[in-house]
């Protein structure tokens, strides 16, 4: 057993280094960027929880209760977010993963197997966590002054404390499996994983982390913390490893041994339960594993009179248009990013109530321009989700592309209408209604919107652009493109892009800040100037996406899809 695990894991590891390998080159360059700015920007994160953990620990008097209150906190929330991840993950990995059918004939031992998938299940769904969770930790027990060995054991508690909610969604997407279908399923706990995620992303806007910074604000954390302190639950798995590390940080070795003996049976008895239930439910299930991976469908099919709508989709003219828009309807985990949106909207509506209406001496209008950097940034996250990935959506349907009597360009146009013009309509919409909310005058409500329509009529001709260039139909969910090379140098483009703009106007409506950019090489953008600099950098821009453009459209044509 021990060394069919051992195998499959080597296996896994020659896959992983393969796949590198092949991203290193294809794309040396971007790779390489990838990895710096991904390695700075973890880098500057360490540091960042090393001051805020040393800054709370050295208080008065509550520093070491704060702590300690902090990790307890941060142990529930791991389990919470774990769950939601391991929903989707387990019954994507033990059900619609693509080589299931190769490792299902592969003369390994069947608990080993169960095993090697539940630890990938585990690192796919912990993996984030356990990065931006771990340096808290660690920096407590460095400041605690524990051996080493205290350290790396308090990381380890926080490594098994999270294989609990793992192991419970696996076991509950096996139960479901055999009573619904598992694509069925997968779509069901992705669209309430999306709903709740987007929930709590704006319940921690609402919370307003701000007020904690400045004068008096370690006093209202306090307060907060105490709020909401969890209970001392004995059978809540959180407890006992934040019972666990803070023994350790007083170096009461003894006192830390029953919680200790508590996780241990705990992960052997989770490992014991696991193999049972797979025994029990997933093996003579199987084929249920390769019905769903095959997307078969058993039962009958109802005949519909066409709408109206559907009808005047169906003619030559929309058909491609009404074909993005069945191909949007009919993936969950592409509309289901509507609720994405919702929770950004209702994020950025709030913040707008929030903002100073005459920061550091400026103008509403200037906090106006400046605030469409945010919007741009919304702008990218729509195209980034819908737009990009747009393209891989089609999977291996787009080799049709190469025998259909259709033009390339019209693919493209319907891609623009479906997807390019509802990102641009939003972006002017959260613009318009920021200058609303901020009472500019209408003239400059119309400089407002023009703005915001020249970043993202940009911003959808990039993602278009690179959707087309970084095209992969044969990825088993389009979405994780947005964290492919081809994502990240897009994302990369459009927040610096994004950034000349923004500060081309800010630099112009303000004499100080154009001073003050000058001094580090800004050119002069007063006056008229600007129209000069801006008429630039449309052109440019808009002979880049076309180049970009034409070459997607060669490979396309070449049949050259990555």
């Amino acid at each position: 057993m021990i060394h069919d695990l051992i195998v499959l894991n080597i296996m896994s590891l020659i896959q992983v280094k393969n796949r590198l390998k092949e991203q290193l080159k294809k794309h040396p360059l971007i790779f390489l960027v990838i990895v710096g700015l991904a390695g700075m920007f973890y880098y500057g994160y360490m540091r960042l929880s090393d001051v805020l953990t040393e800054f709370i620990f050295q208080q008065d008097v509550f520093g070491v209760i704060l702590i300690t209150k902090l990790v307890q906190i941060m142990l529930i929330i791991s389990i919470g977010i774990v769950t939601m991840s391991a929903l989707t993950t387990a019954i994507a990995n033990f059900y619609m993963s693509q080589d299931l059918e190769f490792q299902f004939c592969l003369p390994v031992n069947f608990d080993s197997w169960i095993l090697h998938r539940y630890g990938q299940v585990y690192l796919q769904s912990c993996w984030m966590v356990l990065a931006f969770g771990s340096p808290f930790i660690w920096d407590f027990m460095r400041l605690s002054e524990v051996p080493l060995g205290a350290s790396l054991l308090a990381i380890l508690s926080f490594a098994v404390v999270c294989s609990a909610p793992v192991f419970a969604s696996t076991v509950l997407c096996m139960f479901l499996v055999r009573l619904f279908p598992a694509r069925r399923i997968h779509q069901v706990l992705l669209v309430f994983t999306l709903v709740l995620m987007s929930g709590l992303v704006f319940l921690f806007r609402y919370m307003e982390p701000e007020q904690f910074i400045g004068p008096g604000g370690i006093d209202r954390f306090r307060g907060y913390v105490d709020l909401v302190s969890p209970g001392r639950n004995s059978w809540n798995p959180a407890i006992w490893a934040a019972d666990f590390i803070t023994a350790l940080s007083q170096k009461e070795w003894r006192q830390s041994l029953p919680n200790a003996y508590r996780l241990i049976g705990m992960t052997v008895a989770i490992h014991g339960i696991l193999i049972m239930v797979a025994r029990r439910f997933y093996k003579p299930s199987w084929d249920r594993a390769l019905q769903a991976l095959s997307g078969e469908v058993h039962g009958k099919t109802t005949i519909h009179n066409e709408s109206w709508i559907s009808r005047r989709l169906a003619s030559r003219r929309w058909h491609q248009v009404g074909r993005e828009l069945l191909l949007l309807v009919r993936d969950p985990s592409q509309w289901s990013q509507i609720f994405v949106l919702l929770s950004l909207l209702a994020l950025y509506l709030f913040s707008i109530t929030k903002l100073p209406l005459a920061p550091f001496g400026g103008t509403r209008y200037q906090l106006a321009l400046g605030n469409t950097a945010f919007v741009g940034f919304v702008a990218m996250s729509i195209a980034s989700r819908f737009v990009f990935t747009s393209f891989s959506v089609e999977g291996p349907a787009i080799w049709l592309m190469k025998t259909a009597p259709e033009n390339w360009t019209s693919w493209i146009w319907a891609k623009v209408i479906v997807f390019g013009m509802p990102t641009i309509a939003f972006s002017l919409a959260l613009s318009v209604g920021s200058g609303y909310l901020l009472e500019l005058p209408p003239q400059e409500l119309w400089w407002l919107a023009q703005a915001s329509l020249w970043d993202a009529c940009v911003i959808v001709a990039l993602a278009l652009a690179f959707g087309l260039v970084f095209m992969n139909p044969y990825i088993e969910n389009p979405l994780k493109l947005m964290v492919s090379p081809g994502g990240f140098l897009l994302m990369a483009t459009g927040l610096f892009i994004l950034a000349l703009h923004v500060m081309l106007r800010l630099t112009h409506e303000s004499e100080l800040l154009n001073f003050l950019m000058s001094r580090i090489g800004w050119p002069d953008v007063q006056g008229i100037k600007a129209y000069y600099w801006g008429a630039s950098l449309i052109l440019i821009e808009c002979l880049a996406t076309a180049w970009m453009l034409r070459t997607g459209l060669a490979q396309q044509r070449r049949g050259e899809i990555l």
